[in-house]
């Protein structure tokens, strides 16, 4: 148990330098000596556990998308006589905040992460969560009201993940609560519905 307590003290100490280190420079240019003094532990100790440090880096993100995807499935909320807006406000405070307070209790990492000059593979792995909740609800259509099936994942997950990645970069950060509203009114009314509101609005 002690020799368990050690490792995971090691490896902790490795993945936060490794992201003290990301913030500096790209991550082709980190070396696992880097890594390893920053760490305060050897070279030897660096590659009991990890191949290299692209391995650490899958770790990492493989950590993270394990821990959202235990608590964000559409499958858990029932949808029987459901209205579209109360299963949206369920999907909201069930869903989406979950992601974004999971994000903001880790944002040391994601903001490292999502900002690599390579797209990481939690990026993916965040997308390809939206789309599979996405396709459950659409089930065996070839369509959203017309629109082909893979143009709408496309611009949901592409949309969704554009404004995580900005709000975890923003300086100027809103709460929570704030930032998932805005995510819940834009998939709600749509960019253009909200457009046409502003155009009639500045009209009248």
């Amino acid at each position: 148990m002690a020799e368990d307590r050690r490792v995971r003290k090691s490896k902790n100490a490795i993945k936060n330098a490794f992201i003290q280190l990301l913030k500096e420079k790209n991550i082709e240019r980190i070396t696992i000596q880097e890594i390893s003094d920053l760490a305060d532990v050897n070279r030897g100790t660096f590659y009991l556990n990890y191949v290299d440090k692209y391995a650490l880096l899958e770790e990492m993100e493989y950590e993270q998308i394990i821990e959202i995807k235990s608590f964000v499935d559409i499958r858990n909320i029932n949808l029987s006589n459901r209205t579209g807006e109360a299963f949206i406000e369920e999907f909201s405070n069930n869903v989406i905040k979950k992601v974004i307070t999971h994000i903001s209790n880790n944002l040391e990492f994601y903001q490292v992460i999502l900002n690599l000059e390579r797209k990481s593979q939690i990026e993916e792995q965040l997308a390809d969560i939206v789309r599979s909740n996405l396709t459950y609800l659409i089930e065996d259509k070839h369509d959203v009201f017309g629109i082909p099936i893979n143009y709408y994942l496309s611009y949901v997950t592409g949309s969704m993940m554009s404004m995580i990645k900005y709000w975890v970069s923003d300086d100027q950060r809103v709460s929570i609560d704030e930032f998932v509203q805005y995510i819940a009114t834009i998939a709600s009314n749509g960019p253009l519905s909200i457009m046409r509101r502003m155009v009639d609005q500045k009209n009248k």
